[in-house]
């Protein structure tokens, strides 16, 4: 009776295995299927490009003006829906009061007035 039951958890087992690899390879065939020329990519290496020509199972990623790296479609973790933010690019907000006065307008004088005890 117990080996029933292990036996039955074990094909529980392998059949969710199955399934799981196979939509696993069902979601990086639609990756592939999805890169285009102009797309943005991100490498599983982290690096941020454009694509500018697919050659069979190559890629040529556009990383900055003048810089192309040649990769395999293999290297693509996903393609970007938006375009990247490079940090040259990032503004920073600024206070709308400086903290210091600037030194073209007039300070301030204050007067303490002292009382008489």
């Amino acid at each position: 009776m117990d080996s029933i039951i292990l036996f039955g958890l074990l094909a529980v087992l392998i059949v969710f295995m199955f399934r799981n690899n196979k939509k696993r390879k069902q979601q990086a065939d639609e990756l592939q299927a999805s890169i285009a020329v102009g797309a943005n990519v991100m490498l599983t290496s982290g690096i941020y490009g454009r694509v500018t020509k697919i050659e069979g199972d190559r890629l040529v990623i556009e990383t900055m003006p003048g810089t192309s790296l040649s990769v395999i479609k293999l290297a693509v973790r996903e393609v970007i829906k938006t375009e990247v933010e490079s940090p040259r690019t990032k503004t920073t907000k600024t206070a709308e009061k400086p903290a210091v006065a600037s030194a073209t307008e007039p300070v301030k004088k204050t007067t303490v007035k002292k009382t008489a005890k």
